[in-house]
């Protein structure tokens, strides 16, 4: 995994050298737009020197904790532990909760499918969500066939990548560089069945939810341009 690690450390080394007008979504996406093309370009993982997971799209998630950029949809921030009662996020600070950071290149499985985490302690959370893969036998040639279908239920990962659908220690992921990267362009636009969901701060400085949700405007789904889903078996 040290290969994968080292592609998303150029996002923490992009936003140290942004150099734009105005750092905001556009220019998170900029700078994470050149590990995406390694990621769906150059490599794809290997699951117990066995099968091969081919990555077609991946989304970002991306939260400051020392800035303006929020995303409270993501899993693994604090502001997700809250008193549904009172409507009140409550912070680490208050509750006396420490969300520990993700260890950089890690996992992290929840509802929604499997990221790979990439954060930088009291600086922010960060992950990419693998959103469609495909799964071919190692030395399968056919990974750079890009008419054949990805699979965009995230969640079917579960069953393709882990032992009985879970992170046991019998599961070795390694990250495979390709001999030659798959040449395609690489298109990014707003994150699939996702809405933004808003929240205000109250005068104590606490978070209180705003139960009206927006459509997702980030463009931080990254996908190969032109790829096909696959297809349910009814159709």
């Amino acid at each position: 995994m040290n290969k994968l690690i080292n592609i998303l450390d150029k996002f923490e080394q992009n936003r140290k050298n942004w150099k734009g007008s105005q750092w905001d979504e556009k220019a998170v996406a900029e700078c994470f737009m050149p590990c995406a093309e390694n990621i769906l370009l150059g490599g794809y993982f290997l699951v117990n020197d066995k099968y091969i997971i081919d990555l077609g799209a991946i989304e970002l998630y991306y939260h400051e904790e020392e800035g303006d950029i929020k995303d409270y949809i993501m899993y693994h921030i604090p502001e997700r532990y809250c008193n549904t009662k009172s409507k009140v996020v409550k912070l680490e600070n208050e509750k006396g909760i420490n969300l520990p950071y993700f260890t950089f290149g890690s996992f992290n499985l929840h509802q929604s499918g499997v990221d790979v985490t990439f954060e930088m302690p009291k600086k922010y959370r960060a992950s990419f969500l693998i959103r469609a893969y495909r799964v071919f036998l190692k030395g399968d040639d056919r990974v750079n066939d890009l008419s054949l279908p990805f699979d965009w239920c995230s969640t079917h990962i579960f069953d393709d990548m882990f032992y009985e659908g879970v992170s046991f220690k019998a599961t070795n992921i390694q990250w495979v560089e390709l001999a030659k990267p798959i040449t395609a362009k690489i298109e990014n636009c707003p994150r699939k069945n996702t809405k933004f969901r808003i929240l205000d701060k109250d005068k104590k400085g606490r978070y209180k939810i705003v139960t009206k949700e927006e459509i997702d405007f980030r463009p931080w789904q990254f996908k190969i341009e032109g790829i096909n889903e696959k297809k349910k078996p009814s159709e």
